[in-house]
């Protein structure tokens, strides 16, 4: 005996204690694994300290009510053998074609309730018998398409450090190196999504999976959510959304899209920032003490932009000390020219019609510094252990110490804390009073979402939700900038997207490989602007990078050799981007005022892309040879040949 529920195609039934699941789809070989749990729990008993809990190894109540089934576990039983009077009760809704998963812990025990993963789809097939056709698509980066997961998904074997020998898997945690909270898998006609839907955008992981190498085809989609829970505590969870729909990947962006439009709202940009073309981003001073610019040079870096078509510098290195020194203190460098200097030079670059964007961390604490000693080591991201979280970027000039053994160690600030509040505050006022167009604060809107264990912060015991404090605080850094004042950060992720002009991209599919899939950010969200990114020199195949970046609208991050040079010092780099300008300007209604688009269905040669932007009546399709040999497509009754790396515009009326 089984109690079921079904949305649209998509059906689950589960044993009527709890125990056992069952996937299937009407008319489809959707069918879940032998044995698969549907939920699993990790506890933390400050000893053993990744404790798991099956779902099928529990013993709970079904109760059909209206919309869907409650599920209730009165108690939970963990691998160690012992039994914790722990009361978890889960909630699944249909909701049109959609199943909503959430979930309750009162935990009335000594152990802490760690980790959830709800839902947990764990099937032997999708909708395809031959598995090898199924593409998982992850939300990665800008977008990750991985062909075959079933065989693919090996290559991220631990080979030591994870319990390979359960699962093998691929996560990604959002909000961060993860840009959207969705991700599925394309099986024959049909999309398997599973989506967490949180309008606090809570930490969380999403994981694909398999089963331990040698085993029986397993594939597992879950979300892993980090509700710490305590004795003595009850925390509710978030929805999760599982879906199983006829079409492609773009079924699974509408499905998050139009969830997303209950709290995503366009920025108001300013009119220079819709128009930006990219940018030269330049470090004044490294990390290392090297000095590569003074204020004095940034007329002439301007000028070398611009004869490329980038009229904005982003400035990095500015301060005394240099690039990560000193963090979050910044004051003009009298090595550099001084605070009148940099005022100086910001008004020449602009009444020369350039931009000036001035850089500072919107994260890092350097420990060297007094602020650390003073303020910094108490309002830090904490960990499991109460211990500081560390980090270190190995900058260095022509040497091997620096390269090998670092130099700087930084701490995270919290962002909810007060203190770290009014830090932000206090340095974008500081940046203003400069008169730049723009304030960037890096790292900000992506930097890894660390569960902070300290609970003297504001969010005590919940260290899951940081995301709550740092949209407050981007959106107050936002509202300093008045009238053409512009405010960037790094990374691109989407609940970040609503509180920023321009995003210097940071993530995988900001380049191009194999696997790399911009489509799935961009059509989900085609309103932010963003950036390519490591392209530092004129490596073999800058050209294709180049060409990526143009064909998916990224504005150009120009930073010769790691920023340490303008882009006068890369003749052939310099000649192609320029010619890419000119090119996207001639089309500047699409790149700039158009609405990136994937509605036309085409059938396309392997490695030709397509992409579209729309402008009022009018498309622009962007077609993009990316092979080394020649191709054809019919388009509009007529065959357009493309040789390799060569793309066209066509516009349609």
């Amino acid at each position: 005996m089984t109690l079921s529920i079904k949305a649209g195609q998509l059906q689950f039934a589960v044993d009527p204690q709890g125990r056992f699941v069952r996937w299937s789809a009407e008319g489809l070989l959707l069918q879940e694994s032998a044995g698969a749990d549907f939920w699993r729990i990790q506890l933390d008993d400050g000893e053993f300290r990744d404790m798991s809990v099956r779902s099928s190894l529990q013993s709970g109540i079904v109760t059909e009510i209206e919309g869907g089934l409650a599920i209730q576990y009165n108690q939970l039983e963990a691998e160690d053998g012992n039994t914790y009077p722990v009361l978890f009760r889960v909630q699944i809704l249909v909701v049109g074609e959609q199943l909503h998963f959430s979930y309750k812990v009162t935990n009335q025990s000594e152990v802490r309730v760690n980790e959830v993963k709800l839902p947990f789809v764990d099937v032997s097939v999708v909708a395809d018998e031959q598995r090898f056709r199924d593409v998982l698509y992850r939300s990665e980066g800008h977008g990750h398409r991985l062909a075959d997961p079933w065989t693919a998904i090996d290559k991220a074997h631990s080979e030591y450090m994870s319990s390979d020998n359960h699962e093998i898997w691929l996560d990604m945690t959002y909000p961060s190196f993860g840009s959207m909270a969705w991700f599925g898998v394309q099986s024959g006609s049909h999309f398997l999504y599973v989506g967490r839907h949180d309008d606090n955008f809570t930490t969380c992981v999403l994981a694909a999976g398999i089963g331990p190498r040698n085993s029986d085809p397993r594939l597992v989609l879950a979300v892993s959510q980090f509700p710490l829970v305590q004795g003595g505590e009850e925390v509710s969870s978030p929805t999760s959304v599982v879906a199983f729909v006829p079409g492609d990947w773009r079924q699974g962006s509408a499905i998050y899209r139009q969830w997303a439009d209950g709290w995503f709202s366009e920025p108001q940009k300013p009119d220079w920032v819709q128009e930006l073309r990219g940018w030269q981003r330049i470090i004044m001073k490294h990390q290392f003490g090297k000095i590569y610019f003074r204020y004095e040079d940034l007329p002439r870096v301007y000028e070398e932009g611009k004869a490329v078509g980038v009229e904005m510098i982003l400035l990095f290195g500015w301060w005394k000390g240099g690039f990560d020194n000193g963090y979050p203190v910044y004051e003009p460098d009298p090595a550099l020219g001084g605070e009148e200097g940099l005022k100086a030079a910001i008004a020449e670059v602009q009444r020369r019609g350039g931009r000036v964007a001035l850089y500072t961390n919107g994260v890092l604490i350097d420990v060297n510094s007094d602020y650390y000693k003073e303020t910094g080591h108490r309002i830090c991201r904490k960990n499991i252990d109460g211990m500081e979280y560390r980090e270190h970027y190995k900058f260095n000039n022509d040497g091997m110490l620096l390269r090998n053994f670092g130099y700087k160690s930084f701490v995270s600030a919290c962002q909810a804390t007060d203190e770290w509040n009014k830090q932000l505050i206090q340095i974008g006022q500081q940046k203003l009073s400069y008169n730049p167009d723009s304030i960037f604060y890096d790292q900000i809107a992506g930097h890894f979402p660390h569960l902070c264990f300290d609970a003297t912060h504001d969010h005590g015991n919940r260290g899951d939700n940081e995301t709550i404090w740092r949209r407050r605080n981007l959106q107050q850094l936002r509202e300093l900038c008045k009238e053409d004042k512009a405010f960037g950060s790094e990374f691109v992720v989407d609940c970040y997207a609503p509180l920023l002009d321009f995003h210097h991209s940071c993530g995988y599919a900001s380049f191009k490989d194999d696997d790399s899939f911009p489509e799935l950010y961009r059509q989900t969200f085609p309103e932010t602007i963003m950036s390519n990114r490591f392209i530092h020199d004129e490596r073999s195949d800058f050209r294709r990078q180049l060409n990526f970046a143009f064909v998916y609208g990224y504005r150009f991050d120009i930073a010769i050799f790691r920023s340490r040079a303008t882009v006068t010092a890369a003749e052939a780099y310099a000649s192609y981007v320029k010619e890419l300008i000119a090119i996207r300007d001639r089309y500047a209604e699409f790149f700039y005022h158009g609405t990136f688009s994937l509605d036309t269905d085409m059938e396309l040669p392997e490695g030709m892309i397509k992409t579209e932007y729309v402008h009022h009546a009018r498309r622009l399709f962007v077609f993009w040879n990316d092979s080394a040999v020649e191709k054809q497509i019919s388009f509009q009754n007529r065959i357009i040949r493309l040789e390799a790396n060569e793309f066209r515009c066509e516009i349609v009326e």
